[in-house]
């Protein structure tokens, strides 16, 4: 699912050994474009071709494996108040809706099918689906298990351990809160790099970049950052602080433990939720040996899956590839994009349909029943 732009993309980073990294996320495109699909999906969706191109499906199958990916579910302005509002990508009624089509048209299968399907060839269900769930907010458990329960489907959620363990926020979510606490009009901060912010002129790409600082920057010392940006900020950062947050959106491991219970995946997103490309060797190894082995002690059972923080694709990194394997990983779930079967199927480049908060029901149902109309 395309993310909405406003932004022309810019120049391309590079970030350690070579590793190019695009400016903008995966799939962006300018809102003119955006705008253009959707009044062609809307008229097909008029003329029911959607609905047909679906229930054609149960007939003829298409060689796509539908992979759904969310974060948070709810009003943003309710639930992120005082965090991040852009990782939130659906109301409840809307993810109720997602998931009675999935539930009624595709078979919703779990990591285990799909590993079965990789490792041992054995043959996926027809119409094979997953509904995953990155980071591990609190409405995974509240919201999502309910819905998922009710309509007799599993979920797949990735969890970035040190935070649902140590009780830690969300780096992206810190961040967001300092500038929404700031009363400053002017800040300036020395580290990575010297960079001055009129947050009265754009408060909101003052966070944009604030942010792209942590995803983009290799090596980064990401608590040191955080320190100066509350220093330059005057927000302070406490343990007390930082605990609260934690404890109003993230989820604990009771609560995976019986979400695991209750038939869902509980599958590793890192440790911290650094993003992988950025990270010297040593660190990247951590990260994924670390959230596996932690995941693997508190639930008792073997983690094969991870998802990569930020989405990315290892085929692009190399480096990045050869870690996930080395740690034990048999699937690798990336960002926005198409996942065909068949030989071109790489189990550590499993792309997923994502979808917004702004975008109308159309789209994505459009990218479920036809891939590539969201390519």
């Amino acid at each position: 699912m395309p993310r909405v732009s406003e932004r022309s993309p810019g120049e391309t980073i590079f970030c350690g050994e070579g590793d190019p990294i695009a400016s903008g996320p995966p799939l962006a495109y300018p809102r003119r474009i955006v705008s253009l699909r959707l009044k062609a999906l809307s008229l097909l969706d008029r003329a029911k071709v959607i609905d047909l191109a679906i229930r054609a499906q149960e007939i003829v199958p298409l060689p796509f494996l539908r992979i759904v990916g969310y974060h948070r579910i709810g009003d943003p302005k309710v639930i992120a108040r005082e965090v991040d509002e852009g990782v939130v990508d659906v109301s409840a009624a809307t993810f109720e809706r997602h998931v009675e089509m999935l539930a009624r048209r595709f078979n919703v299968i779990g990591v285990e099918c799909l590993r079965r399907y990789i490792v041992d060839r054995e043959p996926l269900p027809k119409n094979a689906a997953l509904i995953t769930f990155d980071d591990g907010y609190r409405e995974c458990f509240d919201v999502a298990l309910p819905i998922l329960k009710r309509h007799g489907v599993p979920g797949i959620f990735f969890i970035s351990t040190e935070q649902t363990g140590r009780r830690r926020a969300f780096w992206w979510d810190r961040i967001v809160y300092l500038f929404k606490r700031t009363r400053k009009s002017k800040v300036t901060i020395e580290y990575p790099e010297h960079i001055t912010w009129d947050l009265e002129l754009d408060r909101a790409d003052a966070v944009d970049v604030a942010l792209r600082i942590v995803k983009r920057t290799f090596a980064l010392d990401l608590d040191r950052y955080l320190e100066e940006l509350s220093r330059a900020l005057d927000v302070p950062w406490t343990a007390e602080e930082e605990k609260r947050i934690a404890d109003q959106t993230v989820l604990g491991w009771d609560e995976l433990r019986e979400m695991r219970r209750a038939g869902m995946d509980v599958q590793s997103h890192t440790a911290t939720h650094r993003v992988l490309f950025t990270l010297p060797d040593d660190e990247l190894a951590r990260e994924l040996t670390l959230s596996k082995s932690t995941l693997e002690a508190e639930l008792d059972e073997e983690i094969c899956a991870v998802a990569y923080p930020n989405g990315g694709s290892v085929g692009q990194h190399t480096k990045v590839g050869r870690a996930v394997r080395a740690a034990g990983y048999t699937l690798g779930f990336s960002g926005s994009g198409i996942c065909r079967l068949g030989k071109e199927l790489d189990p550590l480049d499993l792309q997923r349909i994502s979808t917004d908060i702004d975008l109308p029901d159309v789209y994505w149902r459009a990218c479920v029943a036809l891939p590539l109309a969201g390519a």
